[in-house]
């Protein structure tokens, strides 16, 4: 597990914890430079690693952003559990340094600013990404209250969501992996959501 500890297996199929989504598109003069994102962690999994962010009898402020700093560190190898394209070739990150964790009310909630390695012009490139955890032991979709949006300076553009539609195989897939507990680091992908910055 990247984000915490390891949680016994629950019954039934994958996913095992959930994470609501905000992506932010950060853009200047015209150019994406990063993509922010919040991510806030559903109450059962927050409980679950109430140890790891806890400073006494319950998490403190200290502990809760030790703690974060700690799952920055691991995300870091993984491009922090994004998978960005422009024109269907990768786009790495560099090194995320502006982060924070918090307690919002009983619900961990993380947010960090991911610098793009090289700035992509949407316009002239498609740009594409997606935000999953490669197990797919916690599934992470973007809350429809909150969608993805611009921040920034990139005129005519927008984001669009578009749902994944896993087939008959990869949902058979994710029960199976409750029977035989081998890790697999490509289901997530095929549950994926993608985002698209549509520019006119």
């Amino acid at each position: 597990m990247l984000l915490g500890p390891c949680l016994a297996p629950a019954v039934g199929a994958h996913p095992h914890a959930w994470i609501n989504v905000h992506s932010t598109v950060t853009a200047s003069g015209g150019l994406v430079t990063a993509i922010r994102q919040e991510w806030i962690f559903d109450e059962l999994y927050t409980a679950a690693l109430a140890d790891a962010m806890a400073s006494g009898d319950r998490p403190k402020a200290d502990g809760v952003a030790r703690f974060a700093a700690e799952v920055i560190e691991n995300l870091g190898p993984y491009g922090y559990f994004m998978k960005i394209r422009a024109d269907g070739k990768r786009v790495a990150t560099a090194p995320v340094t502006q982060y924070r964790g918090q307690m919002r009310g009983s619900r961990f909630v993380l947010q960090f600013t991911a610098p793009l390695a090289r700035p992509v012009d949407p316009v002239r490139q498609r740009l594409q990404f997606s935000v999953y955890d490669p197990t797919y032991f916690i599934e992470m979709t973007h809350d429809p209250k909150a969608p993805p949006s611009v921040g920034g300076r990139a005129p005519g553009c927008a984001l669009e969501v578009r749902k994944s539609r896993p087939g008959a195989a990869a949902i058979a897939r994710a029960f199976a992996m409750d029977k035989d507990a081998q890790e697999d680091d490509t289901l997530g992908e095929m549950f994926a959501e993608k985002v698209l910055m549509v520019c006119r």
